[in-house]
């Protein structure tokens, strides 16, 4: 399965991110192309998400279920949608009173006819969601921290 991990320090203390992480409605907003985070327990979630690959797009419902959960310290999940399935976590470490090192990792899979060269596809699109999507949240929170 391909996958995109990255790791990012934001100058907040560690249980303020954390708020903010575990927070699936809030960090949905900032995922590229959500449209909405339907919370239907603690543990489940539906994402409305426009998809692009190249010149094609279209809008998947993604499951999502929160698989672990540890306050202040991770999270990880699984989601699966109209041939598509990924997973991911989120894990935090305290660097110091006011700053948290993240890190975060995506993976995502096509399956279905020609999955193979749809997963490289796949792959550089990860790189590209990872990267928009930890510029989105460094600025949502530096600019929580300016407020």
């Amino acid at each position: 399965m391909p996958s995109k991990e990255t790791i990012f320090t934001i100058e907040l203390p560690i249980t303020a991110v954390w708020s903010f992480l575990s927070d699936r409605r809030e960090v949905g907003c900032l995922f590229p192309g959500c449209k909405g985070v339907k919370i239907l327990n603690d543990l489940d979630s539906i994402w409305t998400l426009k998809m692009s690959f190249g010149p094609f797009s279209r809008i998947v419902e993604m499951n999502a279920h929160t698989t672990e959960m540890v306050e202040n310290e991770s999270i990880s999940w699984t989601a699966q949608g109209d041939h598509i399935q990924t997973s991911g976590f989120v894990s935090l470490r305290s660097i110091s009173a006011e700053e948290t090192e993240v890190t975060y990792r995506l993976e995502g899979h096509v399956s279905g006819p020609f999955s193979a060269l749809q997963d490289i596809v796949v792959a550089e699109k990860l790189g590209v969601l990872v990267r928009k999507f930890v510029v989105n949240i460094k600025e949502r929170l530096e600019w929580q921290m300016e407020s």
